[in-house]
């Protein structure tokens, strides 16, 4: 096996540190030939210190992470977070650089995209379980009442798209995080959803079927908000990742860079100890994700990577690699 990079990674990198902070490490490597030329190459090879796994890091804790060039390559095409960080890492964390990882860097407009959906993913997935504004509560439990009613009226196995106009009705009365989206079929086809907080609902659905993932929606977001206002259950370093992501998102978006440390360090640091109060925190997030949407509006950047270029790297250096 042989090192193209060994860096620092995580917090330490992000300026966002602790006395409790673990050490992490990342790196890429090629796969020794015999792997190759067997197809057993494995994607990542992990170290940890820790041995309880049930348990968070500790300043005594030690990961390390090293990812196959081919594995690596694929993160970073897909725009997958731990790809871009390492990408975009400065040179004072690095501990060892192979001359093909600094043709990886010189490269970058090749692997960069406006597709910043593992980002954005990670972001709403957090916002989701700590974060949840009212709003959402409230778009949720006004569904699962207005199935209620539908469900009063038409019975509960009433197909969605037979009492359409009614939904579209409910959707018009401007509830947040309620609309009505189009899209394809399994079979090719056009097809409707009602889409309540990121959740579709097929217009082929029964109103049982909706009205029981209004429920969940709202008993998710209900239960979740209440332990959040209280600050209980809420996982500050979680949030704080979160933000962290979307402002690098942001970043990159606009132009084409990730900085670290993270120039909102301070902030961050505040969102982990939880010297902020929860609401804040919470539209920091929710208004995160609106700019998102906007920046990928905005951004110059290619709509997809340059595959082939990628593929190129990859075979070029697995061939010497099994031909030396």
């Amino acid at each position: 096996m042989e090192t193209l990079v060994r860096m620092r990674f995580g917090s330490h990198v992000y300026g966002t540190n602790t006395p409790s902070s673990d050490l992490d490490f990342k790196a890429v490597h090629l796969p020794p030939a015999r792997d190759i030329l067997l197809q057993r190459v494995k994607p990542a090879i992990s170290i940890t210190t820790k041995q309880d796994q049930s348990q968070r890091n500790t300043a005594a804790d030690t990961d390390f992470e090293s990812f196959a060039l081919q594995k690596y390559m694929s993160l970073l095409l897909e725009g997958q977070t731990v790809a871009l960080t390492m990408l975009f890492t400065p040179e004072e964390w690095l501990l060892e650089s192979h001359p093909v990882w600094r043709e990886i860097q010189r490269e970058k407009a090749r692997w960069l995209h406006r597709g910043v959906s593992a980002f954005a993913g990670y972001c709403r997935q957090q916002a989701n379980k700590y974060g949840i504004r009212g709003s959402r509560v409230a778009a949720s439990r006004a569904a699962m009442n207005r199935f209620e009613e539908l469900i009063e009226t038409h019975g509960i196995r009433t197909k969605l798209k037979d009492v359409w106009p009614e939904v579209v009705a409910f959707v018009s009365e401007g509830h947040e995080h309620v609309a009505i989206v189009e899209g394809i079929h399994g079979d090719g086809q056009p097809v409707r959803f009602l889409e309540i907080c990121n959740r579709k609902i097929q217009e082929h659905a029964s109103l049982k079927e909706g009205h029981a993932i209004c429920k969940r929606v709202f008993d998710e977001y209900g239960h979740r908000a209440l332990l959040a206002e209280k600050n209980e259950g809420v996982d500050w370093k979680a949030m704080m990742h979160a933000l962290r992501v979307s402002r690098e998102a942001e970043e990159l978006l606009l132009y084409h860079t990730i900085t670290y440390p993270r120039p909102e360090a301070g902030l961050l640091l505040q969102v982990r100890k939880g010297e902020l109060p929860y609401q804040q925190v919470a539209e920091m997030l929710e208004s995160g994700l609106l700019r998102l949407e906007e920046c990928q509006m905005l951004s110059t950047l290619p709509e997809k990577p340059d595959y082939a270029a990628a593929e190129e790297l990859v075979a070029e250096m697995y061939r010497e690699r099994v031909t030396a």
